[in-house]
């Protein structure tokens, strides 16, 4: 499952970096249970995980390196599935990460009906 989300740089210089989910592909609607594109990540999570995704792509924006690991959805009740991430920083400049590339495979999803139906 794919997804790209956006940096978005604070208007007051120390202020945290938060995260805007631009695009969300359409297998990660099975995951949360509704549509998460054009949201921020305390829109998608509770706090401890919004923490979680707040620290792994700060480290990913400040060393522009490739992140990988691995999340448990607990947090949403879900405690028997988990996403392996992986993370790759984008920047239009050629400098600064101002766009993220996701890609996450879900282990335990087929447990899941997954709501999308034939036309």
């Amino acid at each position: 499952m794919v997804s790209l989300t956006e940096v978005v740089r604070p208007a007051i210089a120390g202020a945290p970096l938060d995260y805007r989910i631009r695009l969300a592909g359409t297998g990660l609607y099975n995951v949360y249970g509704r549509e998460i594109t054009g949201r921020r990540l305390t829109d998608v999570y509770n706090s401890a995980a919004a923490d979680y995704w707040r620290s792994e792509l700060g480290k990913l924006v400040a060393e522009g390196r490739p992140a990988v690991g691995v999340h448990n959805l607990a947090w949403r009740g879900a405690s028997h599935l988990s996403i392996v991430w992986l993370r790759l920083p984008l920047a239009s400049n050629g400098t600064d990460v101002d766009l993220i590339l996701g890609y996450d495979a879900v282990v335990g999803l087929s447990a899941l009906p997954t709501g999308i139906r034939a036309a």
